[in-house]
């Protein structure tokens, strides 16, 4: 008897590592480069005898394999393919594994920056099927359309299905997610709701942890920016994260720092002044 896949409401995140197709034109001259230049030498004392190798691919390959692991593999499954990563709950998706999906993606986001990549994508909800081996349902293309369509910056979209499922209404009967930081978790321009990936910072409650954290977010938009002052179109989506990163900042040092039971905002001024100074100015 032929075995039977039963469908199951699981939310669906589609992501892509932005301006890839160019890191693997690099990758590929790294690789020739160093086999022509292993081949000339006949050099096989530096372990590669010739062979195809690339320092730039191995970085990427390992940063992709650490920023993964941070997923729980109890309730989390995920497909790589290429620069692309699909990751679904492997039982039926409740509010608590959206919560954590949607924190997990902004470890994975945090963890590809600090290597000067960004993700672009997705995220559905809906009937699939997930198995070991093969995921089939409309909120992985859906999950695809919103990433290659709407996402455009490097940015993680939330569709109207997910959106519509996992919202409440609050005592003002506003529709709302009912997390901590939910406010500043979801973001909306216009009628697109997108993650707030910078709420990463509150992952850890150490001061130092924190200034790594505005700090690397600054050095590679910034480099970013930098690399691509001659090339309109990449250049325009570093600009809008720059933007995003400074709105948030100063949300960051109005706001959110004070919503921590722990801050003292009378001993913690260095650090509202540090976090005030890694704000991006590009354009001039």
């Amino acid at each position: 008897m032929e075995q039977e896949y039963n469908y199951g409401n699981r939310a669906v995140a589609f992501l892509d590592v932005l301006g890839f197709r160019q890191k693997l034109l690099d990758f590929e001259k790294e690789t020739l480069d160093n086999h022509s230049t292993h081949s000339e030498e006949g050099n096989a004392e530096n372990g590669n005898n010739g062979r195809y190798v690339s320092l730039s691919a191995n970085d990427f390959i390992n940063t992709f394999k650490k920023a993964i692991g941070k997923l729980d593999v109890e309730k989390f499954r995920y497909y790589l393919f290429s620069d692309n990563i699909c990751i679904t709950s492997i039982n039926e998706t409740s509010a608590a594994d959206l919560q954590d999906l949607l924190l997990v993606i902004t470890e994975l986001y945090f963890e590809f920056a600090q290597k000067g990549y960004f993700l672009r994508g997705g995220i559905d909800y809906g009937l699939f099927i997930d198995e070991k081996e093969l995921a089939v349902g409309r909120p992985l293309a859906n999950a695809y359309e919103l990433e290659t369509k709407v996402a455009v910056y490097p940015r993680i979209i939330l569709s109207t299905n997910l959106v519509n499922e996992f919202q409440a209404f609050n005592k003002n009967w506003e529709k709302v997610f009912d997390y901590l930081y939910s406010d500043a978790l979801i973001l909306e321009s216009c009628e697109i709701k997108y993650l707030n990936v910078f709420l990463q910072v509150f992952q850890s409650d150490y001061r130092e942890d924190r200034e790594i954290f505005f700090k690397k977010f600054n050095d590679v938009i910034k480099s970013n920016l930098d690399l691509n002052k001659t090339n309109e179109i990449v250049y325009v989506k570093y600009k809008w994260l720059a933007e995003q990163f400074n709105d948030f900042i100063d949300l960051f040092i109005t706001k959110l720092a004070f919503l921590d039971s722990d801050f003292n905002p009378e001993e913690e001024v260095g650090f509202i002044e540090f976090v005030k100074h890694q704000k991006i100015k590009y354009g001039n």
